[in-house]
């Protein structure tokens, strides 16, 4: 007698069946918004920056630097870039101008959290590793906004030293501008 339950399928049928069914559910994004926050913006921090003109969201296709100019940097990512020292203003530049734009094209909550995070993670490299301010925003408004990043549980340790640090040279160059 067949067991009407299973349609007939072998064990190693009805495995991969049930295997399909656990990737798709695992796909349906239903983790909370700090577990989906987090992962998008690691996967923005992981990305590497892409000279090739085919890619349409290469930032210098997108910003119109000129690739000479971006030449040392490709093949890293986002997060070497942000959290170096000797990486040059203009690329933060790049990246900052690269982020912003993501944010103003809208889309989805966390990926717009996560671009809003790396822009100003680039400004704050700018102030923490270059003593430059690359954005009209004051030092007021960018030492509230380090200190509302740094609260966030999703932000990464290495982003929120950089922030606690960016918060501290604002605090030194308030009304300086």
């Amino acid at each position: 007698m067949k067991d009407e339950t299973t349609y007939g399928l072998s064990p190693n049928q009805l495995a991969r069946l049930l295997a399909i069914g656990l990737e798709s559910s695992d796909s349906q994004d239903n983790s909370p918004p700090s577990g989906r926050f987090a992962g998008v913006l690691q996967d923005m921090l992981h990305s590497k920056l892409s000279l090739d003109p085919a890619m349409t969201d290469a930032f210098p296709t997108v910003l119109n630097r000129s690739c000479d100019e971006l030449l040392p940097t490709a093949g890293r990512t986002t997060s070497d870039l942000l959290l170096d020292s000797k990486t040059d203003l203009g690329v933060i530049k790049t990246l900052k101008d690269y982020y912003k734009a993501l944010v103003r094209r809208g889309g989805p909550e966390a990926k717009q959290a996560a671009a809003t995070v790396i822009y100003y993670a680039a400004i704050a490299s700018a102030l923490v590793f270059h003593a430059h301010k690359i954005t009209q925003h004051s030092h007021e408004k960018l030492q509230k906004a380090y200190a509302e990043l740094e609260q966030k549980p999703w932000v990464l340790p290495e982003l929120k030293d950089l922030f606690r640090r960016a918060k501290a040279a604002c605090h030194q160059r308030k009304g300086r501008t």
